[in-house]
């Protein structure tokens, strides 16, 4: 089963509850839409508020921006409740079909699976499972729509330093898919590292007495303290594999500002770019970072 067929396995889970997910897909379109406003704001703060000194900006721009900020704290927090409602509700489901199926499994499967495993397909895997199912729709329609907005306010500010942006956008995007696909593997076999860590201790609690009896203290230490130790290393190469990826963006990234200030500063001084359009285009291009990351 390739990735879209497991995928869309796993929204047939979120099915019974689409009228909340929808709900908290329509409020993350709204924090979507509320990003590239904020830097579209800075423009006539400073321009209108600070440079021309425009009474009509200087009484309206102040609570303009808390507006927006009370539209999107609002829907921020709907989103997450909505989404956090869907997410235990489908981990609940997968977990009493889970709880069944085992209920009626053949003697040989539980005598050839480590019940370790069973267990952290109940505790660990269902959790990554639920984010899969309900967390990453709505990161991809929440960065997308964010990319897209900011992407537009960009180009209609200066289309020329727009092509800045559009050059080291693609360089992130690659860099983050060949992390994504090294962290995906990582995971897995980490996955299954706590499950044998969950069979070993599972183990030791079922035959303590039979470990006492014929002392076998050290040998369930040394095969304990191995298996724990490759749990830390697969941590590890996550936390580097996930982190090592930070500088290179942050460099790219660095580039494309340090450009665009330099061409900026440029077109200010022949009058082409006003403080607020640059200071504007600049947190709009600072804002891309994220959801591009991600």
């Amino acid at each position: 089963m390739n990735s879209k067929d497991l995928y869309l396995r796993l929204l047939s889970y979120v099915r019974p509850h689409a009228r909340v997910f929808i709900a908290s897909l329509l409020a993350t379109v709204v924090v979507a839409a509320t990003e590239p406003v904020l830097p579209a704001l800075l423009k006539p703060l400073l321009d209108g508020s600070f440079v021309a000194k425009d009474p009509f900006y200087i009484t309206w721009m102040p609570p303009l921006i808390a507006l927006v900020f009370l539209i999107r704290g609002v829907a921020g927090f709907a989103s997450e409740v909505a989404m956090r409602w869907v997410a235990t509700r489908v981990v609940m489901d997968l977990r009493n079909e889970m709880f069944a199926k085992l209920l009626v499994l053949p003697d040989r499967r539980f005598s050839d699976t480590p019940s370790g495993n069973m267990l952290s397909r109940f505790t660990y895997n269902v959790n990554e499972v639920m984010q899969a199912a309900t967390q990453a729709l709505v990161t991809l329609v929440k960065d997308s729509l964010t990319v897209i907005g900011l992407l537009a306010w960009i180009f209609y500010l200066d289309w020329q330093l727009s092509l800045v942006t559009l050059l080291i956008v693609p360089s992130i995007a690659i860099i983050v898919r060949l992390v994504s696909h090294r962290l995906r593997r990582l995971s897995r076999q980490l996955q299954e590292t706590i499950g044998d860590l969950n069979h070993v201790i599972d183990e030791v609690l079922q035959g303590h007495r039979v470990i006492k009896i014929f002392g076998g203290q050290d040998y369930e230490t040394t095969r304990f303290r191995a298996v724990n130790n490759w749990v830390r290393r697969y941590s590890m190469k996550l936390t580097v594999a996930s982190q090592g990826s930070v500088p290179i963006v942050q460099f790219l990234t660095v580039l494309g500002l340090a450009a665009v200030i330099y061409m900026a500063s440029q077109r200010a001084a022949m009058d082409d770019i006003t403080v607020g359009g640059f200071v504007s285009l600049f947190g709009a291009m600072a804002l891309l970072l994220a959801p591009i990351k991600r």
